[in-house]
């Protein structure tokens, strides 16, 4: 899907007004203390990182500092069958409401991502696991303008899960 159309189809989403039970995550999330935000992903990737092999660290760092991204603003969308999530100007990423560990895409290099949707009354995860590991991504709406974002990665590759938390203010 192009970013264009998966841009339309979020917002219809978002105009839909339709919510999960007890949590209203639809519509657009900005970073809160986006001055601090690369300190804590640092603090982060240092933790698992001086768990590891002396010999490892130096070739690991990067590589979980890539999978540290950072969103600025998140658009979130409930719809009747899926939930939607947009980092920035990112693809459109849907789960139907209903996933227990379906196919749902593949990476850049062809890898299958199954997905599995949870909710809570007060937030949404969505768990993305394939070959190389799992992200757990929990949306978790803290007041009715304030979203806490919390992202778990665990790899068998990992000594220890690569851990962070972002705030959100709804917009």
């Amino acid at each position: 899907m192009n970013r264009l159309i998966g841009v339309g189809v979020l917002s219809v989403a978002l105009s839909s007004g339709v919510q999960a039970a007890g949590v209203d995550l639809d519509g657009q999330w900005v970073l809160q203390d986006a001055d601090s935000t690369q300190a804590k992903l640092d603090v982060a990737v240092e933790n698992v990182a001086q768990e590891m092999n002396f010999f490892i660290r130096a070739l690991a760092r990067p590589v979980l500092k890539k999978q540290t991204q950072i969103c600025q603003q998140w658009l979130l969308g409930v719809q009747e069958k899926q939930f939607q999530w947009q980092c920035d100007d990112a693809e459109v990423d849907t789960i139907p409401l209903t996933a227990n560990a379906e196919v749902i895409k593949k990476d850049e290099e062809g890898v299958e991502i199954s997905g599995t949707y949870q909710q809570t009354s007060d937030s949404v995860v969505i768990i993305l696991e394939s070959e190389r590991g799992k992200r757990t991504n929990t949306w978790k709406q803290v007041t009715d303008s304030e979203l806490l974002f919390t992202v778990k990665l665990e790899s068998e590759k990992l000594p220890t899960p690569l851990t962070w938390s972002l705030t959100y203010k709804k917009q």
